[in-house]
This record gives C-alpha cells, structure tokens and sequence, in this order.
C-alpha cells in the first residue's frame, strides 16, 4: 500500500493550492466549483464556490454507477433471451427464432472482448439439441423499452455520432456501424457500405455542390431511419464510425449469415413458416448473460462510454417500474431512473437538491450539479463496499487524462479520476490516494477561455500542487 501524503506536507496547503488554480487568467469568466475533502473526517479542507451548480459532462457517469452498486449490485448482468417459437420434430425446427432484448448494452460489444457471442451461444444451443434444420426467421424483440431510444436532452446534433449512440431494448455492436460513402461532385452519394450491415438503413446525402470546400456533417434521423449527410461536398469519400439507429436488424442479419455458414445446420428462410403452423410451444434456447455490473462499470468509466452509462439508467428505471408490479413498460425511463437515483442517494445521506440529472451518461448540458454534492457522493462511496467492492476500484487512473504535468508525475497512478469534458466544460472527479483514498475532490470548469488542452493541463498541476511533497 502506497502512504497517502499528508496535505500539511505538500508545497501548498489545500485551500492554497485552490487559490492558485482559480487565479489563472482563463477563468476569469468561468464558472468553477472546486471541493477537496478529508474523507477521515468527511470534512471540506478547501473549496471555492462549492454551492454553484455547474455543468457536470461526463462525471455524472460516477453517480449512476454508484446508483447501479447501490439499487443493482455489483454481480447484476443483464440477462437476453432467445426462445425457440414453434416446433421441433425430428431434427427440424420450424418456426421463428425470437432474441428478446432486455438493455444489455454489451450484446457484440467490440469492448466486452471476453464475454460469450450471443450468435455463437444460439448455434451451439441449436446443435446441443439436435437441430439440423431451421425453417423460419429471426426475429430481434425491441420493444422492452419505447421510443425515443435517445434521452431527449441529448442535443440532436449528436445523434449521429459514435459517443450519440441511443439505448435500445436490443443493444448490438455497441450500437454503432462504420459507413464508408462516395460522394459525386452534384454532393451525391454514388455508392455506400455498411459494415456490419444494417438492413433498413438509409445512406443519405443533402449536402451542397462546392468544389472548393468540404464541410460535411451528419445527421441522425431516426423516423426514416437514415443517416444523413448535409452541408457542402465536393468529390470525396467519407468514411467514419457513426450511431447505428436500428441494432435488431443488425443483430438479425448477423445471426442469419452465421446460420447460412453453419455446415451443420441447415436454414430455409421462410417468412411463412410460422403462420402455417397449427399448435405450437414457446422454449427458451439461449439465456445469454452479460459481464457483472462490476466490469461494465469499469469499461464505461475508463471509455466514458454514453451508451453503457445510460444503459445503467435505464435498467435502474426498470428495475423500479418492475416492482411496482405496473405493466406495460413506460416511455420515460430516463425520469423513472433519475428519480430511483435519487431516492437511493437520499437514503444514503447524500443531498439531491444541488443535483440537476437528466440522463445517465452526462451527454445532455442540463445535467448540473454542485461540488458539495459530488464531496458528499465521493465521501459515501468511499465508506461503502458493494460485496468488498469500492468505487474507487472500479475507476481509471489520472494516466494522461489531466495534462502533461500530471502524467509525468508519479502521483498519476496514485490518482483514480472520472473526466468529463465538452465544448466550454471542463470536469474532474476522484481520489487519493488510489488504493486506500484518504481524499476526494472535485473540480468543475465551464465557460473557461482557453483550449480544452490548456484547462486539463491547469487541472493537472493543481491535483500536483494538491498532493505532491516538497
């Protein structure tokens, strides 16, 4: 165990250091909050403006995974079945093969590298009861939650984008699809791939003709559902990561090419098979497991993944609805979640009233909450172990997420954080040190006047000036 240095030690005092931080020319119109508490005595030793309500990115993703160890568990997985819907007579099944989707945001995920593949998890399934043959479909189940898919604080304009990816009862491929598009020099698409393919998915461009300049963005639309290139274009390929608005076909087709591979089994697809069958049965094939919450917890802080993190809402909000005993799923998980958030902090002793929560991930700039609230969730999750869990195991280090000072100091392993940044935001929240935290702090930067690198780097010096040794 590495000894936490005492704060009387360093070259600065705590609330010295604070000082020194917030003087800096940049933050002259900046709304900043910053809090560093001695979790001994679950006292601030150094604060400014520690009450003001600041824009949180994506820190807000420590609050509901601390809600998810709480409400969830830190062993929960999400569970996704897949049921055989129809007969099986000698070897043959015909009928629909039916992957009801229940949010697991890890279903494919390319960051989940060593959970099982749910397409695989079916074959083998088919093989281990003898099938040779399957006549039918496959059907993906998304609708365990409602449309919008997407929490509608989230700013339209990220929709498109990989950090933009919505939520869907049947999550696959982290929700997203690499489009590659050859745009002509009328701005119009020429040709476009898909990969992994999404059937239904529409390739679009509004873009202007300009032979001088290519200024091209994308827009999601989810009602077509296309992806839609606008502004100007002269010839050129675009090729990018994008959000994919419909993960059940791509999920589907991908478990229908597999069945067409399989040497072992042979699949006739058959859109009626189904409809002419008399009596039939409906048996659980497959009950795909997702990785413990634990691991999802630590991929989504380390990544800053949107998309896991709002998943973890949502399941939060499910979860509260289910027992309720009401029926059927609401719309609104994102308000449900929010406030089963919000009660289990209450009832931990956290107060909720400077925290202004939206979504689970931090994506929509409504999300605001004060330093005070993060000191009081910080020191609470401190003291609590989930199963012998902490928090502060399941989060990064600084590494080089807060400047070059920082990540060349040795106290950059010492220090576990959660980032959060986007345009005019700047966040940090964590402890030191790593192993055994006697401190926690929180630093929240909006509206400052320098670049995001200059802002980090700043941040970086005073958690230096914070906890280094003369």
């Amino acid at each position: 165990m590495v000894a936490a240095v005492a704060l009387q030690a360093t070259a600065y005092t705590a609330q010295e250091a604070v000082n020194k931080f917030v003087s800096h020319s940049s933050l002259r119109y900046a709304s900043v909050g910053v809090n560093v508490i001695d979790l001994d005595s679950a006292k601030s030793i150094a604060s400014y403006h520690p009450e003001q309500a600041n824009i949180t990115a994506s820190t807000m993703k420590t609050v509901v995974s601390s809600a998810a160890l709480g409400l969830l568990g830190p062993h929960f997985r999400f569970e996704t079945p897949v049921y055989l819907d129809g007969v099986v007579r000698d070897g043959s099944f015909t009928g629909n093969i039916v992957v009801r989707g229940m949010g697991d945001p890890t279903l494919g995920s390319v960051f989940m590298p060593c959970q099982a593949n749910i397409v695989d998890e079916i074959l083998d399934a088919l093989r281990a009861r003898g099938i040779t043959r399957v006549e039918g479909v496959v059907i993906g189940d998304d609708s365990y939650y409602g449309y919008p898919y997407f929490d509608e604080d989230w700013d339209v304009g990220d929709l498109a984008y990989d950090y933009g990816a919505a939520v869907h009862a049947l999550n696959f491929h982290d929700n997203l699809m690499t489009v590659s598009a050859t745009l002509d020099g009328r701005g119009r698409i020429s040709q476009s791939s898909v990969t992994p393919p999404v059937p239904g998915v529409k390739i679009l461009s509004r873009c202007r003709p300009n032979r001088g300049r290519n200024s091209i963005t994308p827009y999601m639309d989810y009602s077509v559902p296309a992806l839609i290139f606008t502004g100007d274009a002269a010839s050129r390929t675009v090729h990018n990561t994008y959000a994919n608005p419909t993960p059940a076909p791509m999920l589907v087709d991908s478990l229908e090419r597999a069945l067409l591979r399989c040497e072992e089994i042979r699949f006739d697809y058959n859109t009626e098979a189904f409809s002419q069958l008399g009596e039939h049965e409906r048996s659980l094939l497959v009950l795909h497991k997702s990785p413990e919450l634990t691991e999802i917890i630590t991929s989504l802080l380390d990544r800053s993944d949107n998309m896991f993190a709002h998943a973890l809402l949502r399941a939060i909000g499910a979860r509260d609805w289910e027992l309720k005993g009401a029926d059927p799923m609401q719309s609104d998980l994102d308000v449900i979640g929010v406030g089963a958030v919000k009660r289990w902090l209450e009832l931990q002793g956290v107060d909720t009233a400077p925290l202004f929560m939206r979504d689970g991930s931090g994506l929509a700039r409504a999300n605001k909450a004060s330093v005070n609230f993060f000191g009081d969730l910080l020191t609470m999750m401190a003291h609590r172990r989930f199963d012998g869990t902490r928090l502060c195991d399941l989060m990064p280090t600084a590494e080089g997420r807060a400047g070059k000072t920082l990540k060349e100091n040795p106290l950059s392993d010492l220090i576990v954080l959660k980032s959060g940044s986007m345009r005019h935001v700047q966040c940090f929240v964590g402890y030191y040190p790593a192993d055994e935290p006697r401190y926690a702090f929180a630093v929240l930067v909006n509206n400052f006047t320098c670049s995001q690198a200059s802002i980090r780097e700043q941040i970086g010096v005073f958690l230096c000036n914070l906890f280094e040794q003369k």
